[in-house]
């Protein structure tokens, strides 16, 4: 398999790492001089020096016959552009990128990027989970716009313990997908009855998020 990363911060440095260790065909895109270098220096001819969103650039680094392009810079319209080059004037079959602003991230599923990584939500994930007490975890961005998915941890004190899921009023665009038990997981069920310590697994839109919250942690 033939992968073209563009941008050699950590990010893309460690990624061609990986994937030349697994054997695949990799090529980096960087348009510093002394991060080619250093790549250069340790991985051999597997970098070229050049501007990602300049087509002779992606022609001279095999993006055409590439089978994954992968956009890691630190700037989102450099990541869209690149990506959309590769699948549009190369028919590379499949692009992934990575977003930093979270308002940018539903123009790169509109405009057809296979995979999205949200940088922003991915280290905020993280960081909740080192959190004592969090009730509230981000797993995932969903691929329709402002639709997440987002675990609850239900306290000790929640007013919603010992009701029955089909007595629990959801946001209108809410919906519960999963119940972790102490011991089980759970697909939701009208009868399902909701206890301290369940962890409740939750599609939910942005802008419902804090009331899906409130529902299912208040007293």
């Amino acid at each position: 398999m033939y992968v073209v990363i563009l941008g050699c911060s950590a990010i893309g440095y460690y990624l061609a790492k990986v994937l030349l260790a697994a054997g695949h065909e990799v090529m980096v895109i960087e348009r510093n001089h002394t991060r080619c270098q250093l790549l250069w220096n340790e991985l051999g001819s597997v970098v070229t020096q050049g501007d990602g969103t300049d087509e002779r650039t992606l022609k001279e680094a095999g993006v055409a016959r590439a089978d994954i392009f992968i956009a890691v810079t630190g700037l989102d319209e450099t990541n869209l552009v690149a990506c959309q080059m590769a699948k549009h004037v190369f028919q590379v079959p499949y692009t992934m990128s990575l977003v930093r602003d979270t308002k940018n991230e539903p123009v790169f599923h509109v405009l057809g990027i296979n995979v999205v990584v949200n940088a922003t939500h991915s280290v905020v994930a993280q960081l909740e989970e080192g959190i004592p007490g969090r009730p509230l975890l981000h797993l995932m961005n969903l691929r329709v716009p402002d639709l997440e998915l987002v675990s609850v941890s239900v306290p000790e004190d929640a007013g919603v313990i010992g009701k029955r899921l089909d007595e629990v009023e959801l946001p209108p665009r809410s919906f519960i997908s999963l119940v972790i038990k102490k011991n089980q997981a759970s697909l939701p069920s009208n009868d399902l009855i909701l206890e301290a310590q369940d962890q409740v697994v939750a599609v939910t839109m942005i802008d419902e998020e804090q009331t899906l919250y409130e529902i299912l942690t208040g007293v």
